[in-house]
């Protein structure tokens, strides 16, 4: 169901780069990468934009996580990974340049939180999904993960990248879907 999200899905992903873990809202987002990140401190989180790191840092701060194990994707230097285990906090919208990134890692099923309520999600309709979601049983603080839900946000990274002719960069995901997808 999760899956008509982003349309029809095609192709198997069976040595996936990314494990997608979706949770209803951003407050259980980030309530499990707190809890990650107090019983894993091997974990790094990675954003791509710098308001998802400004509000992780402050969530950070407020438990007394160091906010070293916090990082910019345009800052993020490999080495770092050789003692973490990474975890994005966000997907950025193109497909491309996640994989851009990771390209060298040689890593498969790299976590990736996201939340129905981020911009990402709302520009393919999450908003409609999110009372049948709730109406399933599932609570803010669980995720949705399953192989067709990382196909088909792919597939939905794709459908953005084939309407941006010049990407333009912005400091959050918001501000990127409102430049890049003038509707």
């Amino acid at each position: 169901m999760l899956s008509n999200l982003f349309g029809k899905k095609e192709g198997n992903v069976s040595e996936a780069i990314f494990k997608d873990k979706v949770f209803l809202n951003s407050t259980g987002k980030i309530v499990a990468c707190l809890q990650l990140a107090t019983t894993n401190n091997n974990s790094i989180f990675i954003a791509w934009f710098a308001e998802t790191a400004a509000t992780f840092e402050k969530f950070f701060n407020q438990y007394n996580i160091d906010v070293k194990r916090l990082i910019l994707a345009a800052h993020l230097d490999q080495s770092l990974l050789q003692n973490y285990q990474p975890v994005f906090v966000e997907h950025y919208p193109l497909h491309a340049k996640e994989l851009d990134l990771v390209k060298d890692w040689q890593l498969t099923n790299i976590p990736v939180y996201s939340a129905m309520d981020e911009p990402l999600f709302k520009h393919f309709g999450s908003d409609k999904m999110v009372p049948l979601i709730k109406l399933l049983g599932f609570k803010e603080n669980e995720s949705i993960e399953h192989s067709y839900v990382t196909e088909s946000i792919i597939k939905g990274q794709n459908k953005i990248a084939a309407k941006v002719l010049v990407e333009q960069t912005a400091a959050s995901q918001g501000d990127w879907m409102k430049k890049n997808m003038q509707d």
